[in-house]
C-alpha cells in the first residue's frame, strides 16, 4: 500500500479545511527540494520523497577552508503527514529521521538517527499543512564524492519515506568564489502575537495565501571580496519571468545574501530560480533551484467561461445559475457573495474554502496535465473535488497490459479506479465503487 503520492547559524526570527481520515491515516502532497553539488551545481532540481510518508528535503555541502565540509540535511514534515495517536489525554507523533552517506564502494562513511516526537493539544493540528515539524541535521564528512539516504520513520505506525542523493563535498580554495545551496523561506504569522517571521520553505511551494518569496543565498568567499548578483525567476520552458541584480561585498569567508519578491504576478506552475555571481576579476559562480506557484490570480479571473467549469465540480446547480446570471458589471460581486456564501469561519478574512478550491486547483494544473490542463482529467476532478485520498494504490505497467491506480476515501466511503490505457499518464476513471 503506498499513500499519496540551518544550518550552523541559529534560526532566522522573521489549512485549509483538512480531510476527514482516521487518526493514524496519512495525507500527501508531492514536494519538492533541492540538492547542491560539486561547483554547486544540482544534480537534480526537483527531488521529491518516496514511501508513504512524505516530507521536504534540502541538502548542501557547507565548504570549510581546510579538508571537507559539514552535510547539511533539512528537513520538514507537516503535520497532516504524521501519524498521531492518542497519548496521556493529548496527541503524539513520534518518528526518527536517519542520514547516512556512503562512499563509491558502498560502505559506510558517517551518519546517525535522531529520534523525535510531536506532541499536541488539538486534533485539529494534525491535520494541518500549515504546522511542521523542522530541523537541520549535520554530519561532517572528508572531502569526496558520496551517495546520502535519508529516511524519516514514523515510530507508531510503518509509515516511511527516503530521499536518496549524490552529493560531492569540495574544500574551499583561497580566492575562490562558491554559491551554496539556495534556501527558500516564507512569510509565517505566530498565532499567539500575530507578529510576522520568515520561516524555511522547503516545499518552494506558493501562492495567494503565502506569496512573498525570500531566498537566501550562501556565499563562500575571501572577506571583503565584491561581486554582482544575478536572479533570475525562468519557467520550465526558458521564459524570463523577473529579473534582480545588485552590487555586493563579502561580510567574512561565509555570507547570507537575500532578495525578496511576489508571486502574484506568476502564473501556476514550475518555474526556475538562477543565481550567478560574477567577481570583477572574471568568472561566475552559479546555482538553481526549482519552486513552484500553486495558486495565482493570473490563472483565475481572466476567462469566465474558464472559471464556471472549473467552480461546477464544486458549486451546486443553484450557484451556478445564481454565477451566470450576472451580468459582467455584476460577476465580481457574485463571486464575492459565493465564496462567502460557503465561508466556514466568515467573521475572519480568510476563506479557508475558496483558499482550499484554489490550492486543488493548482495542485491538479502541476501533478496531473497531460495534453490537457490537470483541472480536465478525471484525477483533477477528482481531487478538485474531495482532495487528497487517503489511501492509494499503485499498479505501474510492467506485469500487466495498464498501469492503474485506486483512490480511497474512507470518510465517503468511496473507491475510485483509474487506468492509464495509452501509457502516457493520462489516467480515466474506469470504476467507482462504495466502500
Amino acid at each position: 500500500m503506498r499513500i499519496l503520492t540551518h544550518d550552523r547559524r541559529p534560526p532566522r526570527q522573521s489549512r485549509t479545511p483538512s480531510v476527514t481520515r482516521p487518526l493514524l491515516v496519512i495525507a500527501a502532497v508531492t514536494l519538492l527540494s533541492t540538492v547542491c553539488m560539486a561547483q554547486w551545481t544540482p544534480y537534480g532540481t526537483a527531488p521529491s520523497s518516496f514511501g508513504n510518508l512524505r516530507f521536504m528535503v534540502d541538502v548542501a555541502a557547507v565548504p570549510t577552508v581546510q579538508d571537507g565540509s559539514t552535510v547539511e540535511i533539512s528537513y520538514s514534515v507537516t503535520y497532516d503527514e504524521l501519524p498521531f495517536i492518542r497519548h496521556e489525554g493529548r496527541y503524539r507523533a513520534r518518528f526518527e529521521v536517519t542520514a547516512v552517506l556512503y562512499d563509491r564502494d558502498g560502505q559506510q562513511v558517517a551518519g546517525d538517527t535522531w529520534p523525535r516526537a510531536v506532541v499536541l493539544d488539538s486534533y485539529d493540528d494534525t491535520n494541518s499543512r500549515k504546522l511542521a515539524a523542522r530541523e537541520v541535521l549535520r554530519v561532517d564528512v572528508p572531502e569526496g564524492r558520496y551517495r546520502l539516504k535519508v529516511e524519516l520513520r514514523s515510530l507508531d505506525s510503518r509509515a516511511v519515506g527516503y530521499v536518496e542523493r549524490t552529493i560531492e563535498v569540495a574544500s574551499l580554495a583561497p580566492g575562490q568564489l562558491l554559491l551554496g545551496t539556495l534556501e527558500f523561506e516564507r512569510v509565517e504569522t505566530d498565532s499567539r502575537t500575530g507578529e510576522e517571521r520568515f520561516v524555511p520553505n522547503p516545499s518552494r511551494q506558493y501562492g495567494q495565501e503565502n506569496p512573498l518569496v525570500r531566498v537566501i543565498v550562501p556565499t563562500y568567499a575571501d572577506s571583503g571580496s565584491s561581486y554582482q548578483m544575478d536572479i533570475r525567476v525562468e519557467t520550465v520552458g526558458g521564459e524570463t519571468q523577473l529579473e534582480l541584480s545588485d552590487s555586493l561585498v563579502q561580510r567574512g569567508w561565509y555570507t547570507e545574501q537575500s532578495q525578496e519578491f511576489s508571486v502574484l504576478d506568476l502564473e501556476v506552475g514550475d518555474y526556475i530560480l538562477r543565481t550567478v555571481a560574477r567577481p570583477p576579476a572574471g568568472g561566475t559562480a552559479e546555482t538553481e533551484a526549482r519552486f513552484r506557484v500553486l495558486t495565482s490570480p493570473r490563472s483565475w479571473g481572466e476567462d469566465f467561461g474558464k472559471m464556471m467549469s472549473q467552480i461546477s465540480y464544486i458549486a451546486s446547480r443553484r450557484d451556478l445559475e445564481e454565477l451566470e446570471s450576472a451580468s459582467e458589471e455584476e460577476r465580481d460581486e457574485a463571486w464575492e457573495r459565493f465564496w462567502k456564501k460557503h465561508d466556514p469561519d466568515p467573521v475572519t478574512e480568510d476563506n479557508p474554502f475558496r483558499d482550499e478550491f484554489l490550492r486543488r486547483l493548482g495542485y491538479v494544473n502541476i501533478r496531473f496535465r497531460t495534453i490537457l490542463e490537470g483541472w480536465q482529467t478525471d484525477m483533477g476532478r477528482i481531487y478538485i473535488q474531495h482532495g487528497e485520498p487517503d489511501d492509494v494504490e499503485s499498479h505501474p505497467s510492467g506485469s500487466q497490459p495498464y498501469a492503474w491506480e485506486v483512490w480511497y476515501y474512507y470518510g465517503d466511503h468511496t473507491r475510485y479506479m483509474f487506468m492509464d490505457r495509452h501509457g502516457f499518464g493520462d489516467y480515466v476513471l474506469v470504476e467507482t465503487t462504495r466502500i
